[in-house]
């Protein structure tokens, strides 16, 4: 099942008092907010590693005694990516889980405050309803209180039995199927099939992928880098193999995009009948009274959705 509809921002403070009254049964096992929680203890514990080993590598001067220190750092260094990664990994599996059985334990699924608007929110350490389905984010000092209030009535979560799980998984998939119609006639995807044709809007789509792709592979090659000038001071040029093979990709996706870009830049061409230099911006499908605004006819694998009642946010 995909993640559905987010959203931003710092969260809101409901006037309405709130009373902890509403409780869910909960997967067994650690929450994924008990995972996310880890990740990011690991991640910070890894940044830090790395500051000390860029630290101690220059300090080092050649000195014996500071390279074993050096890589003390580093055994600390590859520990925290370890764990920052796995936990990172249960915390994504966790809360697919959690989603799939209609709740869900994360108030902001990433650092940008991203969230499962569509579920419930639970308080991982007693299971009482803190957020309801389709309600705003909550701000953090609302969120804690709520947390304090429900863990002082229930101390404890009750957990799902086997057949409480299948009934709740049955449910929340009904939820989900209309959630993922609803999101594939708004995403990006299905805008520029109607607006640029199914094979246009499909290349398109595609290439902003292999480009994101590219660009968050590159902006996560600073550990590598600086793994790699530490083999320079060390006198061990082979630890530079990690950057170049990251580079490498990098570059790889990036030209994958440019091309698949320039392809749908034809294929656009083809679709409305004007010259390659005529092709509106692709941004112009989300720019009210441009152009290019409104649909130019749907493709056959996207003409059902036209029919999916879009509810007002």
């Amino acid at each position: 099942m995909l993640h559905t509809i987010k959203d931003q921002g710092g969260g809101e403070v409901p006037t309405a008092p709130w009373d902890p009254a509403v409780r869910y049964p909960m997967l067994h096992g650690f929450s994924a907010a008990a995972w996310q929680r880890t990740s990011i203890m690991s991640f910070l514990t890894l940044v830090g590693a790395v500051v000390l080993m860029v630290g101690v590598a220059i300090a080092s001067n050649n000195d014996g005694g500071v390279k074993n220190v050096a890589l003390v750092f580093y055994g600390i260094f590859v520990l925290a990516g370890l764990t920052a990664a796995v936990s990172g990994a249960a915390s994504t599996y966790k809360a697919r889980r959690e989603y799939r059985h209609g709740y869900t334990t994360l108030q902001s699924f990433s650092k940008y405050g991203m969230y499962y608007r569509t579920l419930p929110q639970l308080d991982p350490h007693s299971g009482v309803q803190v957020r309801a389905a389709g309600e705003p984010k909550l701000a953090q000092s609302e969120l804690t209180q709520r947390w304090a209030a429900s863990r002082a009535r229930h101390p404890r979560p009750d957990r799902m039995s086997r057949h409480d799980a299948a009934e709740a998984a049955s449910t929340a998939r009904r939820i989900n199927e209309a959630n993922l119609d609803l999101v594939r006639a708004k995403s990006t995807r299905a805008r520029l099939v109607n607006r640029f044709g199914a094979a246009a809007g499909n290349m398109r789509a595609d290439a902003r992928k292999y480009t994101f792709v590219g660009l968050l592979t590159a902006g996560g090659g600073g550990p590598a880098l600086i793994f790699g000038l530490m083999g320079v001071s060390l006198g061990k040029p082979v630890w530079t193999l990690p950057a170049i093979v990251q580079g490498s990709v990098v570059a790889v996706l990036l030209l994958i995009g440019r091309r698949k870009n320039a392809l749908a830049a034809r294929l656009a061409a083809e679709f409305l009948g004007v010259a390659i230099k005529d092709v509106p911006p692709w941004t112009s499908i989300g720019a009210p009274g441009s152009p290019f605004s409104q649909d130019h006819g749907l493709s056959s694998s996207t003409a059902p959705m036209k029919s999916i009642s879009r509810p007002s946010d």
